[in-house]
């Protein structure tokens, strides 16, 4: 009396009779029930589906070798797995429990091209199970996408150097007519200008020595200006950051708007410092402390005197 074949043995024996046979190339109608899949760079994260039957055995073929032990099913207890990697065979039998739920099955590939592994979804259905499908891959190398990203890498930096060129550009066609647009000139009205030069003292120790000075108020508007012209004195870039103090002696503390430019001055250099605040006529009267931030650093630059015409 013969012993009957475990689920596992059966799959084995019928794997090691399908590698002896020639299989159909993809593309071919094949035998009834066959279904052909496509795996491709674009898709490789998609999740196909397969139907699965109890006591009905499943073949997944693919044209490519499997990596030696890439071949995993969420649990064996509900589906036996039979796999030839060098063939790139797998075989599914599910076993007697009905299947309450999909169970995941993973499939990875030997060579390193992409996509690298395939995830399917298995669905009990009561009609007979899907008999095989056939898997097409349509790899891509890893060089061919680290070639990809090199291009985009050269058309954002040539984006980059094309929006500066056009802001420099833009700067050079700054005119007269700018002042009108912003506002900044009404019937003879414009800004007024007071040199600081004469009224400003620093503190001892400043990186950022001050050279020249001036404040600035706008006529048609509640806005007054610091403009100073600095240079870096110490051994360390400095760059100015976004926070900027403007206040009085009474305490009292001007909405500062911006600072600019906020780029790194080089030991020796100079650059011209720019601060705006909204502030009227009446706000703005006496002297007021300027306090300068650095950007990425715990120091200051403190300066007095600043006055506004």
């Amino acid at each position: 009396m013969s012993t009957p074949l475990s689920p596992i043995s059966l799959l084995l024996a019928v794997l090691a009779g399908m590698s002896a046979m020639a299989l159909p190339v993809p593309g071919d109608s094949g035998a009834r029930g066959t279904r052909h899949l496509e795996l491709t760079a674009d898709n490789a994260g998609q999740v196909h589906e397969v139907g699965i039957s109890l006591h009905h055995s499943t073949s997944l073929v693919f044209d490519a070798p499997l990596l030696r032990g890439g071949v995993a099913v969420e649990d064996e207890r509900l589906v036996a797995v039979a796999v030839n990697e060098a063939r790139g065979m797998v075989m599914l039998l599910p076993s007697g429990v009905p299947l309450d739920r999909p169970l995941w099955l993973t499939v990875r590939f030997a060579d390193e091209h992409v996509p690298e592994s395939v995830t399917f979804r298995l669905v009990a259905r009561l009609s007979r199970a899907e008999q095989e499908v056939r898997v097409a891959r349509r790899p891509r190398s890893a060089g061919s996408f680290q070639q990809e990203a090199r291009q985009e890498r050269e058309r954002a930096e040539r984006c980059e150097a094309h929006l500066a060129r056009t802001q420099v550009e833009s700067r050079r066609r700054e005119s007269l007519t700018d002042l009108f647009d912003a506002g900044l000139v009404v019937e003879g009205k414009t800004l007024l200008v007071r040199n600081l030069k004469k009224d400003i003292t620093q503190r001892s120790g400043d990186a950022l020595l001050v050279r020249t000075a001036y404040s600035y108020r706008s006529e048609t508007m509640a806005r007054v200006a610091v403009e100073l012209k600095m240079k870096n004195d110490g051994t360390q870039p400095w760059t100015v950051g976004e926070v900027a103090e403007l206040v009085s002696k009474e305490g009292a503390r001007l909405p500062v708007l911006g600072v600019w430019p906020r780029e790194p001055l080089a030991p020796g250099k100079s650059s011209r410092v720019v601060v705006e605040a909204e502030a009227t006529r009446a706000q703005s009267q006496g002297t007021f402390l300027l306090v300068l931030t650095e950007a990425d650093g715990p120091r200051t630059v403190t300066v007095h005197g600043v006055v506004f015409p």
